[in-house]
């Protein structure tokens, strides 16, 4: 049920946008989690956390925080974007951010 409860927070949360040049997401099929996965999901849970707390008057600054905060752990907006739409495919993924995000924000 938390990974579920996980996906479900994350799909709720999530600006998808499409920085830069209409990036399109790659969908693969039960990708692995590894060490970079897990930097994607720590840092989209540090968003999560604090998302609520700040205010963005236009929709487009969502995506640019975003990208500020992958650019800061070295992830492009497509890596993340091709890491979002896998968790719909992948139980590795989802469960690797249940991991991450296990312990709530602080």
């Amino acid at each position: 049920m938390a990974v579920a409860g996980a996906v479900v927070f994350l799909f709720a949360l999530t600006a998808c946008g499409n920085s830069g040049a209409l990036a399109k997401s790659a969908i693969l099929r039960n990708v692995k989690a590894d060490a970079q996965t897990r930097i994607i999901a720590e840092a989209e849970f540090k968003r999560q956390c604090t998302i609520d707390q700040q205010s963005f008057p236009r929709e487009a600054d969502i995506t640019k925080d975003l990208d500020n905060r992958l650019g800061a752990v070295g992830i492009s907006h497509l890596t993340w974007k091709n890491w979002h739409d896998q968790l719909a495919t992948s139980p590795e993924l989802v469960k690797q951010f249940a991991d991450v995000s296990k312990a709530g924000c602080s």
